[in-house]
């Protein structure tokens, strides 16, 4: 139900009737506008005689209307007002009628969604990059659910590739100290520790034979020089992890562990049983980690989507490489054994561009490496397949912009392939980077900053916004609150602008920020529950500016709710909640309602109640936890 309907409907129909006395043949279409009314219609591209507009708006300016005030014309606009009283009324019916479900209209309906996100390689932890990309794919498919759509999340493990290895190698070596220390350490964190050791312990190996065969002086003192780079992440690693990184490097200091790593990748490609159990022991163990990090966020997966199976051993990503080349054998290559695809030489001659919404430069993209195994993005195109096969009418990908060209590889693949349908069906949803000032990330390196670190924080800041005096309430309302401030975040900027993490600006008490929303609805809440009751509300004929512009937002609730499926934007709801909040609480310090007399009382505690359901559905839909006190 969306009260703005009835009134868009009615200025529709004056739109038509002027069209019609001005035989335009045609009915300019109604926008939304702040600058001349609520609603306008644009008369420009007709030719019209601004003199003969104003002359028919003229004729009909004194006809009765239900929902508009204030019929205008500035120029070649057409202008009307809302009759804020009227839409009162139905913002009301709207809101008794939904309840939480306000803000559910039949236009948001898309179909069914398969929606991949996070989907972090499964040797460390998750991170503060990471957290963006979770948030924004759990808010989408809330968003989509919210609407009545059917939505499942999926996490595609990437357990496939040398990295991969170099986890499982650690961990093969040093593995009753880690199961030791997961005990009472995140198993995520401590494979994390292994992996940027075995990382290091690999670089440092190969630095030095290297360098044993160097003979150039300054190529040398290069080699020396990427070595202690290398020394300084061991180190740095030791330090967290002493004991279990001086036992690996006891174990691995002397092996040939990139080599290793390529030969066990082979093997696990080939689906060797050893290789098999060596491997998922160690991506198991760290899902387990992350499972929790996201628990804390309250995300959940309905699909653990495992790259070896649906890409490798089901021998789709060979197939897709030896499909390409029978069909297009002219835009094949072979470039040092390696098998490439000459993705910018097929747009070109089929011109698809628009036809899979491509990124203007397309580069070629190797499929294989010289010894046949398959590369990213191969398996990347067989699980995109494998995701088209699950019958879902779009299929959303949370990938950030980096990877931009990739995924345009994918799509013409599917394409070249002859799965048209299915490469149209692939959205990339891309997003930029989160930057944390003063932070530098390398993975590989162990610098990172860990989803965790940022919800501890967040919890330990919040614990001052905290009034409850008792020590465990409290704490799980400033997890709630961190958790919030965190979520808000990351979902109130464009998708596509980076963001700044700043703690000032995280924690905001006074506006656009989770804990300001959550304290906006403590408001709402508790003078709703001292009321005990909200009953029949009577609209009075002179109201509070701020009562007007509430009436309004919250009838806008619908729309908004409708643009952000359209667009896949969950920051336009994060915009309108806070734009919402800034009003109320200006209301709030302005306005009585448990002490104002009837029928005034009622009326206001109608209103708050209305604002309480838009930020109940808005909460849900941006993952904000409710609270009932703070």
């Amino acid at each position: 139900m969306d009260p703005l309907r009835s009134p868009r409907e009615e200025f529709e129909k004056i739109v038509a009737e002027v069209a019609g006395a001005l035989s335009l043949g045609e009915t300019p279409p109604v926008e939304r506008t702040k600058r001349y009314g609520y609603f306008s219609a644009r008369f420009h591209k007709y030719r019209v005689d601004p003199s003969r507009l104003r002359e028919v708006v003229e004729s009909i300016r004194g006809r009765p209307a239900t929902y508009l005030a204030g019929l205008s014309v500035d120029g070649l606009y057409l202008n009307a007002d809302l009759n804020v009283k009227a839409v009162a009324g139905l913002v009301f019916d709207a809101v008794g009628k939904m309840g939480r479900r306000y803000g559910f209209t039949e236009e948001c309906r898309l179909g069914s969604l398969l929606v991949e996100h996070t989907s972090a390689n499964p040797v460390h932890p998750l991170h503060i990059g990471h957290g963006r990309n979770a948030i924004l794919g759990d808010s989408l498919v809330r968003l989509l659910r919210f609407c009545g759509n059917k939505v499942e999340a999926h996490f595609y493990v990437d357990d496939c590739g040398v990295q991969v290895m170099y986890a499982a190698i650690g961990y093969s070596a040093v593995k009753r100290e880690v199961d030791e220390r997961v005990q009472r350490a995140k198993p995520d964190l401590v494979v994390g520790h292994v992996y940027s050791a075995v990382n290091a312990v690999a670089e440092i190996n190969r630095l030095k034979r290297e360098l044993a065969e160097q003979q150039d002086d300054e190529k040398r003192r290069e080699l020396i020089r990427e070595m202690d780079e290398w020394v300084a992440v061991l180190k740095r690693v030791m330090d967290a992890e002493g004991e279990l990184v001086n036992k690996l490097v006891e174990v691995l200091g002397q092996r040939d562990v990139a080599g290793e790593a390529v030969e066990l990748n082979r093997r696990y490609e080939a689906g060797d049983p050893e290789a098999r159990r060596m491997v998922r022991e160690v991506v198991d163990l760290v899902l387990r980690g992350q499972r929790d990090t996201l628990a804390r966020l309250g995300i959940e997966i309905e699909k653990w989507d495992y790259e070896s199976e649906a890409a490798v051993w089901s021998g789709e990503a060979v197939r897709i490489v030896s499909e390409l080349k029978r069909r297009w054998p002219q835009y094949v290559e072979s470039k040092g054994g390696a098998v490439v695809f000459r993705a910018d030489k097929f747009v070109e001659d089929f011109k698809l561009w628009d036809v899979l919404d491509l990124p203007k430069f397309v580069p070629p993209v190797t499929l294989t490496r010289s010894d046949g195994t398959t590369l990213y993005v191969t398996r990347d195109v067989a699980y995109a397949l494998w995701q088209a096969r699950q019958g879902f009418d779009k299929v959303i990908r949370v990938i950030s912009t980096e990877q931009t060209h990739e995924q345009a590889h994918v799509r013409i693949i599917l394409y070249a392939l002859g799965y048209e349908d299915a490469a149209k069906k692939v959205v990339h949803y891309a997003y930029e980077m989160v930057n944390l000032p003063g932070a530098k990330m390398s993975a590989r390196r162990g610098q990172y900053i860990s989803l965790d670190e940022i919800l501890d924080e967040a919890a330990e800041r919040s614990a001052s916004l905290v009034k409850e005096k008792n020590p465990e309430v409290a704490g799980v309302i400033a997890e709630r609150v961190g958790v919030g401030s965190v979520r808000y975040a990351f979902l109130s900027a464009s998708p596509r602008k980076p963001i700044e993490f700043k703690w000032e600006v995280v924690l905001n008490l006074r506006q656009n920020s989770g804990s300001f929303l959550q304290y906006t609805y403590v408001r709402a809440y508790s003078i709703l529950e001292k009321a005990s009751d909200v009953g029949k509300a009577t609209v009075p004929d002179d109201m509070l500016p701020e009562e007007q512009e509430l009436i309004v937002k919250i009838a806008e609730w619908p729309g908004v709710v409708r643009e952000a499926v359209a667009a896949l934007r969950p920051d336009y709801a994060a915009e309108h909640l806070d734009g919402l909040a800034l009003v109320f609480n200006s209301y709030y310090e302005k306005a009585p309602v448990l002490k104002a007399e009837e029928p005034v009382r009622s009326f206001r505690l109608a209103l708050v109640n209305a604002v309480k359901t838009v930020l109940e559905a808005g909460f849900y839909i941006l993952g904000i936890p409710t609270l009932t006190k703070m």
